[in-house]
């Protein structure tokens, strides 16, 4: 255990960096670099060191170095976090910050880096190693010694070398953990999360890169929740390089299912509002790039096809821009058009068609995936083959493409020659094989050319011999034709059956489950109603007729149905009104006792969590101070036994006074039996003994105060002769060295006289030149003195006008919001009152309409009263015409369902001659010209 050293940091700092002092070896001078540790830890921990100076960046840098150098990453991270408390804060915080965390991950570097260089080994020797942050199990040591050729020497640097490449891992993370959430460490959080890919991808480390990719994971979801750098536009763009760097790492790493996912993790980015800037063409690129590839050795051809064309785009854009500033020859930038044309139209060529038969099912697990992939490219529906190849035609990519891959785009979708399509084919395969760039497509395109050959064979051939599909399906052999044949059949992309007994190749499906016999019912049912419509004019004149009278009763009777919706809607709103009140009322009062029974139980719940509490602390208590009391008892009875082995060394012999007080020896008692004895009888055991060992030592010093009394008395005695001779040799001898040493001192004293003399002579000519120069220092001193007290008074001055001018400035701004919150407040005053008044108004206003109505509706009841019997045929005869067949719609106007005939709205169980359902008059109370009892 260190001592601990609390003093100043540069004290500390000297300390540990071995300076060396007078008396003191310094701890790294002679190669204590733990104890330096130590000491620069207690530097850094304790509170007392909370403000950020200079000397403790030093001094954390140099803690670092000797953490790198001792490979404790755990110590360098509590280190960098209490660093980043002191320092988050301060003006050059943020910058320091930079500096130690640059430093401590350039240390590490350099590490690995001298390591890599003995081992004499590169990146592709630890690319077999599984995970550094597993521990070497014994079955992977003997593994390696067993399989291994290099000496031991050469195991042992190996060794080395992955230790150290697992410390710059852990440094990395340890970075990482300790900048995450801080928006002034933004910058450095970006930097070092870049560095930690690079190094995944260096040293080939795919575990550790699924590692980074959750922990990055975490840190932006929580910087998401605390709201850190959600908006800035600095933000944005630090996320959109870090998902970018991930996108690229996955992709080199070759791990698709997470370059898929940082793919998505980008996309989210560049989809934010906030990031329109940040969408730049290099940037764009780079993720359509690696987007493409990812869907590429998936085998998703459709959306691999549709990033391709976002490429191009972005592209013609860019090389058209560069063009226009004279970057580039017009001819450089169709040459890479013309590349980039060429991969499009084969990517679009190489999606294969889908599948004949769709089979209709209410949910697809797939659809939702090809929905997020359509996003990712820029898609808001699934995107299909053939509007890839409209937009490849209509942007005449496919006439901006190869010379030899020109004709493809015609040959496959727009000529219908099956015997020829092979031999047509033939030169664009060889081309394409020739062609490192585009030899990847050549494998789907042969596929999809030999679905076009199937296709277009089944539209003229019934059945076929294999050997002549062989010959026009040279381009493949005939194994992976039929390979091929069997996976298009099961994808429902082609209906064709091989019959290897006789040798042929049937085309199409003669079954009664073809698409033609599905549909016959369908067909049939709309020729009959197109005969039926041509047979039957007369009737259908009668219809259209009907109809016309129909729409014009209902044109008269308009204005009255429209007022009647209205009252009718204004009902059903009052009504909602009211009901909304009373629900909101009801989940006010659920609310309400919601909230008092969860006090009921936060309050019952923080009783219980006292009271146990409370029961835990006297508990602990109690155990302390049992735990004290043995304690002391121990002390006691350690002190007694040390008490009673000195005695025995004294004496020689044994005290039975302590055991006659306990009744057991004090060296025989255990713990349990300690706790059952008094402590009194320890202490009084204690104290006897002490007194016991006091009497005995204050009489041995009686006795040696006597024997050296008589010893001095006896020395005194014979010396008293040889002191006096003594005295007189030294009294003789001190006399010569006198006289010689005041002879030497006359001498020597004159002399000096002599030469101090000669000195004044000379310096006697020099008063003049002295005197002027004190003036002229005098003067000048003068007026300096004058110069800065003006200044003094001057600057004193405006001082005061100057805080006079504050003053009157913020008295005059403390009226203005006073004046303003007046304003203010009237307005809010006088928009309250005009809100009342049109309240009171508008109320006023439904009060007089509703009373209207109620008068109208009073006295067309009492007209209806007045009315006669007579009228109902009329009616019936004019209602007649509404329920007529040819409508359709039964006794219901609007053809809304089985009402009763009264019931203008279906709504209620009133009879048929009330059209509210709120009287009893006969269904023929009316007259026939009088809807309404009007006149």
């Amino acid at each position: 255990m260190s001592t601990t050293y609390f003093q100043k940091p540069e004290n500390a700092l000297k300390r540990a960096e071995g300076a060396a002092l007078s008396s003191v070896t310094k701890l790294i001078g002679v190669g204590q670099k733990s104890a330096a540790l130590d000491v620069l830890e207690t530097v850094i921990k304790p509170k007392r060191h909370r403000t950020w100076t200079a000397t403790l960046e030093d001094i954390l840098k140099k803690f670092l170095s000797l953490c790198t150098e001792a490979r404790e990453t755990k110590r360098a991270k509590e280190g960098l976090i209490q660093y980043r408390q002191i320092a988050q804060n301060a003006a050059q915080g943020p910058e320091s910050i930079l500096k130690v965390v640059t430093s401590f991950i350039g240390d590490g570097e350099r590490a690995v880096r001298e390591a890599e260089e003995r081992a004499g080994l590169g990146a592709e020797a630890v690319a077999s190693l599984q995970d550094l942050e597993a521990d070497e199990t014994p079955e992977t040591m003997m593994l390696s010694v067993l399989t291994c050729d290099l000496s031991d020497t050469g195991r042992a640097d190996r060794d080395n070398y992955v230790r150290w490449l697992r410390f710059l891992w852990e440094s990395y993370r340890t970075c990482l953990e300790v900048l995450k959430n801080n928006q002034k460490l933004e910058e450095l959080y970006a930097d070092t999360a870049k560095k930690t890919f690079a190094f995944c991808v260096n040293y080939k480390r795919k575990v550790e890169f699924r590692r980074l990719k959750e922990l990055l994971k975490t840190h932006l979801n929580m910087s998401q929740i605390s709201q850190f750098s959600a908006q800035t536009e600095s933000g944005l763009r630090l996320r959109l390089e870090i998902r970018a760097a991930q996108l690229n790492a996955a992709t080199q790493l070759e791990l698709w299912q997470l370059a898929f996912e940082s793919a998505e993790d980008l996309h989210n980015v560049l989809s934010h509002p906030s990031n329109r800037k940040a969408q730049k063409s290099k940037v764009m690129m780079n993720y359509y790039d690696k987007l493409a590839q990812v869907f590429w050795v998936s085998e998703n051809y459709l959306f691999h096809a549709c990033a391709m064309q976002r490429i191009f785009h972005l592209s013609e854009r860019q090389l058209n821009r560069e063009v226009s500033k004279g970057d580039i020859s017009k001819e450089q930038a169709q040459a890479q058009l013309r590349s980039l044309a060429s991969k499009v139209l084969l990517g679009a060529v190489s999606v294969p068609p889908p599948a004949i038969k769709q089979q209709d099912i209410d949910f697809d697990p797939e659809k939702d995936k090809q929905i997020r992939m359509a996003a990712l490219v820029g898609h808001n529906s699934v995107p299909q083959r053939r509007s890839i190849l409209s937009d490849v035609v209509s942007k005449n990519m496919n006439t901006m493409a190869y010379p030899e891959l020109v004709d493809l785009f015609k040959v496959l979708e727009g000529e219908f020659d099956p015997l020829h399509l092979g031999e047509q084919v033939k030169p664009m395969f060889a081309f394409v094989e020739k062609s490192e760039e585009l030899k990847k497509y050549l494998h789907p395109l042969k596929k999809v050319v030999l679905l076009k050959l199937i296709q277009q064979l089944s539209q003229v051939y019934v059945t076929m011999r294999i050997a002549d599909f062989a010959k026009l399906a040279d381009f493949m052999s005939l194994h992976d034709c039929e390979k091929f044949i069997v996976e298009a059949v099961a994808k429902n992309q082609a209906v064709v059956r091989l019959d290897h007994k006789n040798g042929t190749l049937n085309l199409g499906d003669k079954g009664l489950e073809s698409e033609n016999c599905r549909s016959q019912l369908a067909n049939v049912a709309k020729g009959l109603q197109f005969t039926l419509d041509i047979i039957q004019k007369d009737l259908k004149e009668q219809m259209r007729s009907q109809k016309v009278e129909a729409l014009k009763q209902l044109a008269e009777r308009l204005e009255d149905e429209r007022k009647m919706m209205s009252s009718r809607r204004m009902q059903i709103e009052e009504r909602k009104e009211t009901l909304e009140r009373e629900m909101h009322l009801k989940a006010m009062e659920e609310d309400r006792k919601r909230k008092q029974e969860e006090e009921e139980r936060r309050t019952y719940e923080e009783k219980r969590k006292e009271e146990d509490k409370r029961r835990r602390e006297e508990a602990k208590l109690q155990q302390e101070r049992e735990e004290k009391e043995l304690a002391e008892k121990k002390r006691l009875k350690e002190q007694v036994d040390a008490l009673k082995a000195e005695e025995k060394k004294g004496k020689g012999k044994k005290d039975a006074a302590v055991i006659d007080a306990l009744g057991k020896s004090v060296e025989e008692l255990d713990d349990d039996e300690l706790k059952n004895i008094d402590k009194n009888a320890l202490i009084k055991a204690k104290k006897e003994q002490e007194e016991k060992l006091k009497r005995e030592a204050e009489e041995r010093i009686q006795a040696q105060v006597v024997k050296m009394d008589h010893l001095e008395r006896a020395r005194r005695e014979n010396e008293r002769d040889l002191l006096a001779k003594v005295f007189e040799e030294q009294k003789e001898h001190d006399k010569l060295r006198w006289e010689v040493e005041s002879k030497q001192f006359l001498e020597n004293h004159k002399k000096k006289h002599e030469e101090d003399l000669v000195i004044k002579q000379r310096m006697l000519r020099m008063t003049p030149d002295k005197s002027v120069f004190e003036e002229m220092v005098k003067k000048r001193r003068e007026l300096q003195h004058e110069k800065d007290k003006a200044e003094h008074w001057e600057r004193t001055r405006k001082e005061r006008e100057r805080k006079k001018r504050e003053r009157e400035e913020r008295e005059r701004r403390e009226a203005e919001e006073r004046a303003r919150k007046e304003a203010e407040e009237a307005e809010k005053r006088r928009k309250m009152e005009e809100e009342k008044r049109a309240r009171e108004e508008e109320r006023a206003r439904l009060d007089a309409v509703a009373e209207k109505q109620r008068q109208r509706e009073a006295e067309i009841e009492a007209r209806r009263e007045k009315d006669t019997a007579p009228a109902a045929p009329a009616r019936e005869a004019a209602r007649g015409v509404l329920d007529r067949p040819t409508m359709d719609r039964g006794s219901d106007r609007w053809g809304g369902g089985d009402r009763p005939a009264g019931d203008r709205w279906g709504g209620g169980d009133r009879s048929g001659g009330d059209r509210w359902g709120g009287g009893d008059r006969p269904a023929g109370d009316r007259p026939a010209g009088d809807r309404f009892g009007g006149d």
